[in-house]
This record gives structure tokens, sequence and C-alpha cells, in this order.
């Protein structure tokens, strides 16, 4: 209570703090990368927390510990081998604490003990993490081909930008363009309005017959992406619009416009390949026309131009979509499917 002095010196109280929060484990090459979050001093009141009271003080942080086993959780903070103790508060909150060595391939169950000055531990917070041998996707250069499957068969994709749009998807979402185009495909019906993206029949294409293409595994891995688009029929204001599959865009080319910031890899991606040939490719932004279908395209000299897609499918597309940079690539760059 206020005025009384809950910790007087000589004193124990067996006040236990809350568990560690924000507990994970990254995998790694024959490694874990461990973070969370220690827990905060725990006082006698709430009015004493919020005046940082020292005569309400009950439990003061001193270190946490992080315990390592293999088959099963760990059941106490004896129940294992210890990992790291660390005496620094959140020491390893963002950069984390790199647990080498590892076996490739083993699933390893962590858990974190919080500690006060009496030696009282916490309840644990868990996490496990099963080390894999591969390069993940945030280690690559820009502009890698890696090979990601589709109905069963490698295809080769650039990893075109690492964190792709951070500020509308946060920082680690790679972006994968395909490296080659597939068979032509029609924007739209050729009707008024009929150039806007979010309703045309490449986005749901791109979205139900493409997306089945890919594996189980990359459909879980791609969640969705948010990105810039033209709302197109006319209205040349930019919109954000969340998907899982999409094509890039003039901005993203260096145009005029802006839906998208400018790609380091644009001058790569120019050029892309239908049959080894090279071919015409469509951007997803439309020009402010609204009785066709008009949109900005890649001609064959990866110049940025104009055409009309209408229902004769002139053009072809190239999907894209982002993957989390955690995942990884085999030593021949082949996507790792676990």
């Amino acid at each position: 209570m206020p005025g009384i002095n809950m910790m007087p010196s000589g004193s124990t109280l067996q006040i236990p703090l809350d568990a560690c929060t924000n507990f994970s484990g990254e995998a790694g090459n024959a490694q874990v990368t461990l973070t969370w979050t220690d827990p905060k001093d725990k006082y006698a009141t709430p009015e004493g927390e919020t005046a940082q009271d020292p005569d309400q003080l009950v439990s003061v942080w001193e270190y946490t510990q992080i315990i390592r086993k293999t088959g099963s959780q760990p059941t106490g903070p004896h129940d294992g081998e210890l990992v790291v103790s660390s005496s620094v508060r959140d020491q390893y909150a963002t950069t984390g604490f790199v647990d080498n060595g590892l076996t490739n391939d083993t699933l390893y169950y962590y858990a974190a003990y919080a500690y006060n000055t009496d030696g009282v531990a916490s309840e644990g917070a868990f996490t496990s993490a099963t080390p894999i041998a591969g390069t993940p996707l945030s280690q690559l250069a820009e502009g890698t081909l890696i090979k990601i499957l589709e109905n069963g068969s490698p295809v080769e994709f650039y990893l075109a930008k690492h964190s792709y749009e951070p500020s509308l998807n946060g920082e680690g979402r790679e972006l994968l363009v395909r490296k080659d185009c597939l068979p032509a495909r029609a924007w739209g019906n050729n009707v008024k309005n009929g150039n806007r993206y979010a309703n045309s029949l490449i986005f749901n294409w791109g979205n139900n017959d493409y997306f089945n293409q890919l594996s189980d595994y990359t459909k879980n891995a791609i969640t969705g992406t948010n990105i810039k688009y033209i709302v197109g029929g006319g209205d040349d204001s930019v919109a954000t619009l969340n998907t899982k599959i999409f094509i890039l865009s003039g901005g993203e080319f260096e145009s005029f416009f802006n839906d998208g910031e400018v790609l380091p890899t644009a001058s790569i991606l120019r050029i892309a390949y239908y049959n080894g040939l090279q071919c015409y490719q469509w951007t997803r932004t439309p020009i402010n026309y609204i009785d066709n279908v008009d949109v900005q395209v890649l001609d064959r000299e990866g110049e940025v131009t104009s055409g009309n897609c209408g229902n004769s499918g002139s053009y072809y597309p190239r999907p894209c979509f982002t993957l989390p940079n955690t995942a990884f690539v085999d030593a021949d760059l082949n996507l790792i499917e676990a």
C-alpha cells in the first residue's frame, strides 16, 4: 500500500515476474535466431507502477535464461540445456540471439524463463524451430534467379526486390517476378470502363487459374500483398489493393505514373521472354481512356508504351507475388518447400 515499503531490506517476497513475451525462433542453416521481450518489474498496485514507486516494488527482473530441448518442450527451467543467460533487459528483442551449431532437419524446442532478484523463475514462454540447409531470400542479391514449382515443375523467377513496398507491407516481403511471360491473356472486356485492373480478367486469372498452379507451400507462403495501382476507367488516382498474384506497374518501370516505387531491377525486368523470344508484356497501369481497354506495356526493346488489349489477348503476362524473407533456397536456388 502507499507509504508502506513492500520490499524491506533483507526480506524475500516469492512473487514471480510475468513470462517473457514475443518469444520466437527463426530457423537458419544449422542455427536458430531467438528473439524475446523481457518482462517489466512488478509493483504492488497499478498506481505504484504508474508512479514507478520503489516502495511498491515486489519483483525485480535480474536475468532471463533460454533452455533448449529436443523431443519435447521443456517442462521447467532445469529440463533441457541452457542456451544463453541475459542480464541486459531486452538485449535480444530486436537483433536476436543466434543459437548455432545445430543439426539441420531437427526440431528444437525452446523455453524462456525470467528470474527476479530473489531467484524466482517466471512461467515459461515457448517456441520451436527446425534448422534447414539453405539460404534465406534475404541474403540473395536482387536480380538472382530462383526456381519455384508450377504444376510440379521448376520455373525461374527473379528476386526483384527486398522488402517490397515496405510502407504498405512492412519490412521482409520479397518480390518474385516470373522470368518468362505466359501465353497471351485478355485484360478484360473491350467496353466502357473495362480497363479497371482490380476487376479485370487478368487480375482474376492470376488469383485463380494461375495461383492454383503453385504448390501448397508457395500458396500458403504468399498470403497477401498490398500494391499500388491506378484505378482505371478514366480515373488516374492511385489506390491500394490487397492481392496474392499481380503484374508489375508502369511506375515500377520508371514511367510517369506513380503506381509503385521504381524497382532496383527494372533494367533487368524490362525485357521478358516467351518461348525463348522477346515479347510484348503488360503492366497493371491503364491509360486514361474509358471506352477501350488501353494499358501501358513494355515493347520488345523494353520501352514503356501503350497498347489496346481488349478481348484479343495481344500481350503476355508475367505473374508476380511476394514471399517472406525467411523462405529458403537450396544450393541450386530451388525454393525449399519445408
